[in-house]
């Protein structure tokens, strides 16, 4: 009489299943939502590469491109790397990009190449990039009509440019300019110079959608603030920490009260995200830095560290598209 072989253990039909499963055959909208879940760096250098058909996903699938977030890329690669990273999202959101946010190493030629591929472009957020110039900018944002988003955070750009800004995004609602430096309270009042109403009155005269503004750091005046307040009547938040120029006298104050969130010169920075790079006033705190420990992301930069940027020539990018990462998305 032969003898049957035992039947197999559901455990080990199970692990047979696991070893023979074809991740490459995952449903196209169930790979599009897992997809949905990783950044933009983790698709470049790691999901997208895994296989034909997950390549062929990340190339090709644009929604998973519309927001572009590469913050502190430019902390882990070199330039070079973290632009053609940039360019190569850009690329393969074929026109839907709605969100770009980035920081240290955008450049002009990355920013032009952003306007001439994300016309539908809503939300842009750049912090200490000093590769970016006024003119790059002013060419640069003239392409977002449909910008309501702008940060702008320790980035070189100065002057008339908040004009431009208005005039060229007519729908922005979030304004963040903050300035890399603050203003030392009782140190440099004597001098010359240190107030300046030109990003105020630029704001006032062309952003009168603005809902959210945020101004760490500016040189501002009482003249500059009331006229924003005045044309900005749908301000809901106000931050104008770090503006020592601004003096909340009862004028000011009656003004400020009709707003739902408004944070004073004196308020704390506690919560700001970049708050290590802010010189905090000698008279309020006694040293010459706010620094978090837990900001090791963020390197401390003195005013001899930052003399060194204006020294760095642009990056002269030769190459149109993802560079590198176009070869990992052959098909």
């Amino acid at each position: 009489m032969s003898s049957l072989p035992p039947p197999a253990s559901p455990m080990a039909g199970a692990g047979a299943e696991d070893e023979a499963r074809d991740w490459a055959e995952m449903p196209s909208d169930a790979l599009a939502a897992v997809f949905g879940k990783l950044d933009v760096a983790e698709i470049l250098t790691g999901a997208g590469l895994v296989c034909r058909a997950w390549r062929r996903l990340a190339a090709t699938d644009p929604t998973l491109w519309r927001r572009v977030d590469l913050c502190h890329q430019g902390d882990l690669l070199e330039t070079e790397e973290a632009e053609a990273m940039a360019r190569a999202a850009i690329d393969r959101a074929a026109g839907t990009m709605e969100a770009f946010w980035a920081d240290t190493f955008v450049t002009d030629n990355l920013l032009r190449y952003i306007s001439q591929r994300a016309p539908a472009l809503k939300s842009l957020q750049l912090s200490l990039c000093h590769y970016v110039s006024n003119e790059g900018f002013s060419e640069a944002i003239s392409c977002f009509p449909q910008l309501e988003e702008l940060d702008v955070t320790f980035c070189s750009l100065h002057g008339n440019v908040c004009d431009t800004i208005g005039r060229a995004c007519p729908q922005l609602k979030h304004f963040r300019l903050n300035e890399r430096w603050s203003i030392l309270q009782s140190e440099f009042a004597p001098y010359e110079g240190m107030d300046d109403d030109t990003e105020a009155l630029g704001i006032a005269s062309t952003m009168p959608g603005l809902q959210e503004l945020q101004l760490i750091g500016n040189n501002l005046t009482n003249d500059g603030l009331m006229a924003i307040l005045d044309r900005c009547p749908h301000l809901e938040s106000l931050d104008i920490r770090q503006c020592y120029n601004i003096q909340m006298d009862d004028a000011m104050k009656a003004k400020c009260a009709r707003i739902r969130d408004v944070k004073l010169p004196h308020d704390s920075i506690s919560d700001f995200k970049y708050r290590a790079y802010i010189v905090s006033s000698i008279a309020n705190s006694g040293s010459d830095f706010e620094v978090d420990m837990y900001d090791d992301l963020l390197d401390v930069v003195t005013e001899d560290d930052d003399a060194d940027f204006d020294d760095i020539d642009d990056f002269d990018d030769a190459g149109s598209d993802g560079g590198m990462y176009d070869d990992d998305f052959d098909l």
